[in-house]
Parts: structure tokens; sequence; C-alpha cells
């Protein structure tokens, strides 16, 4: 969240979408400054916020962070129309999601990831300012998600032998040892492949984008 450095003085509030208080961006925030933080989403305790569909609005924000969750709707259209409505004038919107993924659920996944020149565009149209974008990734990453078809922690990133996590798919003994067996040869050759971040589109596996409301206020 280093993009966010020149803003911090004008954040006070921050509304989290789809997500949580503990997601890494807010704990980064967290460390140089104390904000008022809401949640918004369809889980329980959270202020009801369906992307998909129309939404009343009571309040908004100096910062709006949704990361990881738009590949889970299908209404792209509605989601950034909610998005911009929860964002004051002006105020900006961290958006994060898959530059390319696998399928997987957390409910639905409805696409295995976007370009960041998707969102630049559908911003730019609505007359926001695009301050950061972009994509990034990390070779062995990538790899490892696509080939071998999991996603490592980051200790299981930096040493995918060594760091093997059996706790994924816990059983009987035996059977761990067999899947460990039998993901060897993949795990050997994750070793080929740098754990460095990358920005080079081959590797990526995030898009994201950091944007800025225009400003309604009539001029003087």
């Amino acid at each position: 969240m280093e993009s966010l450095g020149p803003f911090l003085n004008s954040i006070d509030t921050v509304a989290v979408v789809g997500g949580s208080r503990f997601e890494p961006e807010v704990l980064e925030l967290q460390k140089v400054k104390e904000f008022v933080i809401d949640v918004y989403g369809v889980g329980e305790g959270e202020i009801f916020f369906d992307l998909n569909q129309e939404n009343k609005v009571k309040k908004k924000y100096n910062l709006v962070i949704c990361s990881q969750v738009m590949e889970h709707i299908w209404n792209i259209d509605k989601g950034l129309e909610n998005l911009r409505s929860l964002t004051r004038k002006p105020g900006l919107l961290w958006l994060g999601c898959p530059a390319s993924n696998r399928y997987h659920g957390s409910p639905e996944c409805y696409s295995a990831g976007y370009q960041p020149e998707l969102f630049v565009e559908l911003f730019k149209n609505e007359g926001w300012e695009i301050l950061r974008q972009g994509k990034l990734g990390c070779p062995r990453l990538y790899f490892m998600t696509h080939a071998l078809r999991v996603w490592p922690n980051e200790r299981e990133l930096k040493h995918p032998i060594i760091r093997y996590d059996f706790k994924r798919l816990p059983g009987p003994l035996f059977l761990d040892l067999l899947r460990f067996i039998r993901d060897l040869p993949g795990r050997v050759f994750a070793l080929t492949y740098s754990p460095q971040i990358s920005h080079e589109a081959e590797f990526a596996t995030e898009t994201y984008l950091l944007v800025r409301s225009p400003n309604d206020s009539p001029k003087r």
C-alpha cells in the first residue's frame, strides 16, 4: 500500500468491501495511522452491501478498499457503481483482484482474473483520475498456482519442499506421505522459478488500481 503514502493525511474513514478489518491492506495502513473502519458485505456482522444489486448508501468514505472480490461479482457495472457510491468526492478507491488465477469458490467464481486496463477504461469513462495501476506476480507463485494447482502460503512459496503444507489436505499419515511423493517432482521443478516479485505480464497474478473520484464541489 505504498501507493497511498502521499494521500494518508486525507484519509480518516475507511470502508472495506467484501473483506474484513484484517485484510493485508488494512493492517499495513494501521501501521502508520489509525482510521475509522467499517466493513461492508453479505456476511454476518457486516453492513449489508451486495455489489451485484442496488444498495442504499448512508455514509461515504475517504478510502474504499475492495480486494479479491471482483472475480466473484457477475454484475461488474453495478459492482463498480456501488464502490463509487461509497467514495467521497474527492476520495480514493483501492481495487485489487486476480490478474490470472484458477477457478475457486468463495462462493462463486465468475472470472479467472482481470487486466488493469479494463478498470482503467471503466473509471476514466466516469471521470475518475487514475493514480496508480498495474499488475504483478511471482514466477514461482504463477507456476504453483497454474501447474501444481495449489495456493502456497508464504513459507511454502520460499521452500516448496521442506515447507510442504501437510495440513492442506489432512488425513492419515500414509495418505499425506503419498501426496508428498506424488507432488515432489512438481515441487522440485518449482524451485527453478524465481520467488521474487515480478511486474512482467507473463507471470502476473494480481491486478491493482488506485483511483480518485472527481471533486464535484462548485468552483469559487
